[in-house]
């Protein structure tokens, strides 16, 4: 389990939730896979995903404001248009997309039969991609890592995200690469990060993920419920204190930490000068800052984009 500790506060500014409001978001990570696949233009996009042109154009404008994509004018037969490409910041994310992939393959029943392999093309094998320590290259996961918190630093949420529409989700479902049913309900709901991210930080009881979060008892009540029905979460007896119960992390919410380890790497590139991060992960084996990277559990060799290709889906030219 993570470890905690405080530090100083920080200057104004919150990387975190400003990266947790983009990636914390069902259809900006969907947008954020389809151009990886190297679907670029806003017609492809608004098709792929049966997404509503007022939906994606927000989406797109948000991801051209935090420097993840730029618009490249092209000429089509009646008039100049544009497509969205990623920027070095928006390619930056590949390793959390690889992490999602991995994670729901491995722990979502019946993902394994779906979803594509991941093919290593330096030594020609599969692999799963685990989570790895980029000062020593040891493979590293959350029960390895120490966080540093600033004073100040609480895991407030981003503002309110809206859920998928039903139809939504059943319209994506027949594309198994387009289709992430438990990562939505973590990562597509900024209110069940937040939770996960304090669960990770060793919060267990009620009053605690409500004090650290600032969230209504209805809706706590709520997202807790469902992070217990996803299986990220277990409940127990809290025998020496008020709460009725407290609630652990599994094995399945402990293995959902790579992800969240790139999203807070990812954050720093927020950070004004000056700024300290809000939260700062350690590798307790190394003793050092834990920069996360993604390594071969075949040769040991860090992975990078362009060093690997799923199964039966080409590489995209970058």
């Amino acid at each position: 389990m993570v470890q905690a500790t405080a530090q100083r506060v920080r200057p104004a500014g919150d990387p975190l939730r400003r990266a947790l409001e983009l990636v914390g978001d069902q259809w900006t990570l969907l947008i954020l896979q389809s151009l990886f696949l190297h679907f670029r233009r806003y017609e492809e996009l608004r098709l792929r995903l049966g997404i509503s042109p007022t939906a994606l154009s927000g989406r797109l404008r948000d991801m051209v404001d935090a420097g993840m994509l730029t618009r490249v004018p092209y000429r089509d037969a009646r008039r100049t248009r544009h497509e969205y490409r990623l920027t070095e910041r928006g390619l930056e994310l590949w390793p959390l997309l690889i992490s999602i992939w991995a994670w729901e393959r491995e722990w979502v029943e019946g993902r394994r039969e779906v979803l594509p392999t991941l093919i290593h093309l330096d030594c020609e094998l599969t692999t799963s991609a685990p989570l790895g320590c980029g000062a020593c290259g040891r493979r590293v996961d959350a029960r390895d890592v120490r966080a540093s918190r600033l004073d100040s630093t609480g895991v407030a949420a981003a503002t309110a995200s809206k859920r998928f529409r039903r139809k939504d989700a059943e319209s994506l479902a027949g594309d198994p690469m387009m289709f992430f049913p438990d990562t939505m309900e973590l990562l597509g709901d900024r209110w069940s990060t937040g939770l996960l991210v304090s669960a990770l930080l060793g919060c267990r009881h009620f009053s605690e993920f409500e004090r650290e979060l600032g969230i209504g008892p209805s809706v706590l009540s709520a997202r807790l419920s469902k992070l217990v029905e996803v299986g990220v979460l277990r409940t127990g007896t809290a025998a020496t204190r008020t709460d009725a119960r407290d609630y652990r992390m599994t094995a399945k919410g402990l293995a959902f930490f790579p992800a969240l380890a790139f999203i807070a790497e990812w954050s720093r590139g927020f950070e004004v000068s000056g700024q300290e991060p809000d939260i700062t992960l350690h590798h307790v084996e190394c003793g050092n800052r834990l920069r996360p990277i993604l390594l071969c559990d075949h040769c040991g060799r860090p992975l990078t984009r362009k060093s690997v290709q799923f199964g039966g889906v080409p590489s995209p030219k970058r």
